[in-house]
């Protein structure tokens, strides 16, 4: 049995914005957290999507991981190649004559003025390891809760397995944050959870589709490549072989996002690898099995047809880029309606947390409507109650399976959105401990002053060309 004041599940973007948020907030709260990877960073770093993309990014603590990474681990990356149908890929290179703000706008640019961050997976991790154990917070990795206790409207405890051996144990806490992609201790705890594609009556999102769908953003397995010496191509494995590989590649022709780290290797992210609902219909294995396969199989085609015949392929990433899974249904859902209504007309713009200005942005099959699905007019938040459910006291979500519609997700699931969500509801937290009070009851206006939102919110529609 382990007692703690804050547990919290997950330690990709959102659990690290969260642990870092409430152990600076509170320097004597006990604070756990819990992941079942081998290091911190999630998607963003063992998932291989080692690049914050563009956008509007809100004043928190990414600031502070870009210094630590500078200038040998991190830099800025400038398009050098737009995607086309003879060649569906982009290409972002690093540019030293960029600055880390020229990323933090996408309104009104030209698509050859982005700028975007890109670093080192394992630098990455390391810089989040170190600042939370110099907060002090506790981190237990390749560990991952199995089951929950709860009573009324409280969770008590979790169960928790180590995945390189031992026995399970149990955690008790005040206060519970779910960091987890797909929001896995909400679900297990039985709130309320959406997947997929909502129906147009159900919150009335202009680009929803009459009926509702399993249909969830693709997924990418991210690869990377080193330069080579030769041109040449690499050996096919056996498993991309396979026929039923072959004919996915004859018949797909998926769009790769390619980044360049410092030291001169490429990031692949191929848009989308597999359908989502294909995803999540098979056991992850099976499912990651066949997209590495497919990698394989698209990383010859680049060699051979797109003239990366000079690089080699180094390693694919472990976890699988999960763009959507599982959704919390809470006290508030972030609909299209919001993403597009911006700061400037949303009706709870007093309890934004967060803020984004990513587009619209699905990956795959989709049966949303609408030319302009990925066009918005200004910048937007998240409201407080996005992280919140309707069943629990001392629970808080912080990740992309926080409460946001299937549309709405597919703008704010960027890893600095997630990173600011987390700290968002790490500042909850540490309030909710001092004031002995639930998180439904935290003064949303201390968690906005503590973060720097309200100042922020003006340089955010600055930077759109917008007066309050």
């Amino acid at each position: 049995m382990i007692e703690t004041d804050i547990v919290i599940i997950g330690g990709g973007s959102g659990g690290f914005g969260a642990a870092i948020r409430a152990a600076r907030a509170d320097p004597n709260a006990r604070i756990l957290l819990l992941d079942s990877m081998a290091q911190l960073g999630g998607t963003s770093t063992v998932g291989g999507v080692n690049v914050w993309q563009a956008g509007i990014s809100g004043p928190g603590v990414h600031y502070e991981l870009y210094a630590r990474l500078a200038p040998n681990a991190i830099g800025i990356g400038k398009i050098v190649h737009l995607y086309s149908k003879e060649e569906p890929y982009g290409f972002s290179r690093i540019d030293p004559n960029s600055s880390y703000e020229s990323t933090l706008r996408t309104a009104g640019l030209a698509k050859l003025d982005v700028r975007r961050v890109h670093f080192e997976p394992d630098a990455m991790a390391a810089a989040m390891h170190a600042m939370l154990r110099e907060a002090g917070v506790e981190i237990r990795y390749r560990t991952r809760f199995t089951d929950v206790s709860v009573q009324g409207r409280r969770l008590v405890s979790i169960t928790v397995e180590p995945l390189d051996g031992g026995a399970p144990y149990t955690v008790r806490s005040k206060l519970f944050i779910d960091c987890s992609g797909g929001c896995h201790l909400a679900r297990a705890a039985e709130c309320s959870m959406a997947f997929g594609e909502e129906p147009h009556d159900l919150y009335g999102e202009p680009s929803a589709p009459d009926s509702a769908s399993p249909i969830v953003n693709g997924i990418s397995q991210v690869f990377r490549v080193k330069p080579a010496a030769e041109a040449g191509v690499d050996e096919l494995p056996a498993a991309a072989c396979a026929p039923e590989i072959q004919d996915w590649l004859a018949t797909h022709t998926p769009a790769a996002h390619i980044t360049e780290y410092p030291n001169g290797d490429l990031c692949v992210n191929v848009l989308p690898t597999m359908e989502g609902a294909e995803f999540h219909s098979m056991p992850y294995p099976e499912a990651q099995a066949i997209a590495q396969a497919r990698m394989h199989a698209h990383w010859r085609r680049m060699q051979t047809d797109y003239g990366f015949d000079r690089y080699r392929f180094k390693s694919m990433f472990p976890l699988v880029g999960i763009r959507e899974s599982h959704r919390l249904v809470g006290r508030y859902v972030l609909r299209e309606q919001d993403v597009r209504a911006g700061l400037l007309c949303q009706p709870q713009r007093q309890e934004i947390i967060a803020l984004a200005d990513h587009a619209l942005d699905t990956h795959g099959e989709r049966t949303v409507r609408g030319g302009k699905l990925k066009h918005l007019e200004q910048p937007y938040g998240i409201p407080y109650n996005c992280l919140l459910p309707a069943e629990y006291d001392n629970l808080i979500a912080g990740s992309r399976g926080a409460s946001f519609s299937h549309i709405a997700a597919s703008s704010c699931r960027l890893s600095r959105t997630m990173m600011a969500l987390g700290e968002a509801a790490g500042e909850a937290s540490a309030l909710a401990l001092r004031d002995g009070t639930n998180y439904a009851d935290v003064d949303v206006d201390a968690i906005r002053e503590r973060i720097g939102i309200p100042a922020f919110e003006e340089k955010a529609l600055s930077v759109w060309g917008i007066q309050a």
